[in-house]
């Protein structure tokens, strides 16, 4: 298949198309470290953005964030669990760290353990300046949850004993890619630093913006990236075009 981008000095890799076609033409990497669209429920409970107050600081070019992933902007995760997970296990020879809503943990640990992986753990990235919620009649949600796993054999990780518990703010400004929900570069790097080594391959099957491409470039690592939609194809390659940023 030829790539949508391709640096062979940095070792970088995206592919444009759906993973369910690709994952099956690649061979064994390091580890996979992945955001998936998160379960449909979730966008379909999103609020209106004429909610009170607004979704302010949330914006892609004039466009309301949660009212694109309501409208289906990134897809959802249904009816994949098990495609992945069984993808993920055979080419992961290290970890798999899946983000997800929590109310859908349970499939991806029940998937990939039948898959043949070892869960190990869930991470938690705490938003230190979440979105609050506006109606004010319910908690808001500030946290995201990941499922961290493992491939049979010893383990290791280069962050001793520390919990698994990450905290940064979100991505605003400048530093926000035009993508509905990416993760922020802080949080990447930190994974990225945290459960892989210098020149490893990272497999992102859901890219998005690019972000986890981008912090395995500047920790100096190898990365091969699929997304569906060319438009986020374009902005992870103009991210990745730049020289390696300083950490």
């Amino acid at each position: 298949m030829k790539p949508y981008y391709q640096d062979d000095k940095a070792g970088i890799t995206i592919y444009h198309g759906d993973c369910r076609e690709i994952l099956p033409t690649l061979e064994a990497v390091d580890h996979v470290i992945t955001d998936p669209p998160y379960a449909r429920d979730i966008y379909l409970r999103m609020r209106s953005p004429d909610s009170s107050g607004g979704n302010r600081g949330y914006k892609i070019r004039g466009a309301d964030s949660l009212t694109a992933m309501k409208a289906g902007a990134i897809g959802n995760i249904e009816g994949m669990y098990a495609t992945v997970s069984c993808e993920i296990a055979r080419l992961a020879k290290r970890w798999g760290i899946v983000f997800s809503d929590v109310e859908s943990i349970h499939h991806w640990r029940s998937e990939i353990e039948t898959a043949g992986m070892r869960y190990v753990r869930t991470g938690v990235w705490v938003k230190g300046d979440a979105m609050p919620q506006m109606t004010g009649d319910r908690p808001g949600v500030g946290f995201e949850a990941c499922t961290i796993m493992h491939a049979p054999g010893a383990m290791r990780w280069n962050g001793g004993g520390m919990p698994a518990v990450w905290k940064h703010n979100i991505s605003r400004g400048d530093a926000r890619p035009e993508h509905p929900c990416p993760k922020p570069i802080a949080l990447m790097t930190e994974l990225v630093s945290l459960f892989t080594d210098p020149v490893d391959l990272i497999l992102d099957p859901f890219m998005g913006s690019g972000t986890t491409l981008r912090a395995a470039k500047d920790l100096g690592r190898k990365a091969i990236g699929i997304e569906i939609k060319e438009r986020y194809c374009e902005i992870a390659a103009k991210r990745l075009s730049q020289e390696v940023m300083a950490l």
